[in-house]
C-alpha cells in the first residue's frame, strides 16, 4: 500500500493508442481519480470542458502527488490525456447518478432522492436546469435511441478493450524479441495474423457462436486488408489504430472499435501520419532482414568451410587407403622372397647331406 509519507511515487504507464492508463496499478489509479473527481469536481458544470479550471489543477495535482506520469502520451503532454482519463469518470459519475435518482421520477421525487454525499445547491441544479433541460432531453434521446438500435453483443466480457490490447501487445513484443534473438525452435514458423485481426477475434468473437452476422462482414474486411497490405507491400505494418480507421471509418471523434480514447488525427495529417508509421516499421522489417541476411552469410561461410575440410579429409583418406596398398604389397613381395629363399635353402642342404652320405659309403668301400 503506498504511504503519503513516502517520496516514491507508483509509477503509471498510458496507452499512446487509445489515451488509457494499462498495467497492474491501472485499477487503483482509475479508483483513486475516480474519488478524487468527485471531491474536487463540482457537478454544476454543464460539462468537463467547461469545469472550473481550478478545480481541475486541483485534481491533478492530488493525482501527480500519489503517481509518477510520463511527460507525453501520443506525442501530448500527459495533461491531455489525464483529463480525457477523468472527464469519462466524471460523466460516468453524473451517469449512474442520473440512472439511480432520477430517470423515470418526478421533478419533486428526484430533488427529494439526493444522495448525502451530494451538496444541495448542486443537486437541484443538476436535477432542475440541466437533466431536466429541453436540449439535454432531446441529446439523452438521441443516445437512448442510438444504444437501442445497437444489436452487438460485447464478446470481451468484464475485460476491457484497453486491457485486452495492452495485453496482446506484450505478448507480440515478447515473441518479436525472442525471434530477433533466434530462440523460436522453428525460423520457418508461419507469420501469425497482425495484431488488429487477434484484438477483434479477442473482443468480437464469441466462445460459443462466433462472430455475430453483423460482426462477420466486419472481420471478413480486416482479412481482406491485411491480404492487400501483404500483396502491396510484401507486409503488413498497419498499426491497429491505422487498420482500424481504414475499415470501419472513424466515428464521432474517435476510432469506431477501440473507444473514445482512439482519436484520429486530423483530416490532413492522417495520410502523412500513416505514411510515416508505414515507413517506419518498414525500415525495421529491412534491417530484421538484413540481420538475418548478415547470418545467413555467416552460415553459408561456415559450411563453405566445413566442406573444405571436409574434402581436404577425404583426400588423405584416400592417400592413406592407397599408402596401405603399397605397403600391403611390400609385404607380400618380400614374404614371396624370403619362402623361396627358405625353399632354396632346404635343397641345398639336401643337396649338401645327398653328398656327404655319398662320399661316406665310398670311403667304407
Amino acid at each position: 500500500m503506498w504511504n503519503p509519507n513516502s517520496e516514491e511515487k507508483i509509477k503509471i504507464n498510458f496507452m499512446d493508442e487509445l489515451q488509457r492508463v494499462v498495467g497492474e496499478k491501472a485499477d487503483e489509479f482509475i479508483c483513486d481519480c475516480s474519488n478524487w473527481g468527485k471531491e474536487f469536481c463540482p457537478l454544476k458544470s454543464l460539462n468537463w470542458a467547461k469545469m472550473d479550471s481550478g478545480a481541475k489543477e486541483r485534481l491533478y495535482k492530488k493525482i501527480r502527488a500519489k503517481y509518477d506520469l510520463p511527460d507525453k502520451v501520443a506525442g501530448a503532454d500527459v495533461t491531455d490525456a489525464l483529463s480525457f482519463q477523468c472527464s469519462m469518470l466524471y460523466k460516468h459519475w453524473r451517469f449512474r447518478l442520473k440512472e439511480q435518482y432520477f430517470r423515470n421520477k418526478s421533478i419533486a421525487d428526484a430533488i427529494n432522492s439526493r444522495p448525502d454525499n451530494i451538496d444541495a445547491n448542486q443537486w437541484t441544479w443538476l436535477v432542475c436546469e440541466y437533466w431536466n433541460d429541453e436540449k439535454q432531453k432531446r441529446i439523452s434521446k438521441v443516445n437512448t435511441d442510438n444504444k437501442l438500435k445497437q444489436t452487438e453483443t460485447p464478446a470481451n466480457g468484464a475485460r476491457s478493450t484497453t486491457r485486452i490490447f495492452h495485453e496482446l501487445m506484450n505478448v507480440q513484443q515478447t515473441q518479436g524479441s525472442q525471434e530477433h534473438e533466434g530462440s523460436s525452435d522453428n525460423p520457418l514458423e508461419t507469420q501469425q495474423d497482425p495484431l488488429y485481426i487477434t484484438l477483434f477475434e479477442k473482443t468480437k468473437k464469441h466462445k460459443d457462436k462466433g462472430f455475430e452476422p453483423n460482426v462477420e462482414k466486419d472481420y471478413e474486411a480486416l482479412r481482406n486488408l491485411h491480404e492487400k497490405e501483404v500483396k502491396e507491400h510484401g507486409e503488413d505494418t498497419l498499426s491497429v489504430k491505422a487498420a482500424y480507421m481504414e475499415v470501419f471509418k472513424p466515428k464521432s471523434g474517435y476510432v469506431k472499435g477501440l473507444g473514445p480514447g482512439a482519436r484520429p488525427p486530423k483530416k490532413r495529417r492522417v495520410e502523412g501520419e500513416t505514411n510515416e508509421v508505414r515507413v517506419k516499421l518498414s525500415a525495421e522489417i529491412q534491417q530484421l532482414k538484413e540481420d538475418v541476411a548478415t547470418r545467413e552469410g555467416v552460415l553459408v561461410s561456415q559450411i563453405e568451410s566445413l566442406k573444405e575440410y571436409n574434402e581436404e579429409l577425404r583426400t588423405s583418406n584416400e592417400e592413406l587407403i592407397a599408402s596401405n596398398d603399397e605397403l600391403k604389397a611390400t609385404v607380400s613381395r618380400i614374404n614371396i622372397e624370403a619362402q623361396k629363399r627358405e625353399k632354396k635353402l632346404r635343397d641345398d642342404m639336401m643337396k649338401m647331406f645327398e653328398q656327404l652320405r655319398y662320399d661316406t659309403y665310398s670311403s667304407s668301400i
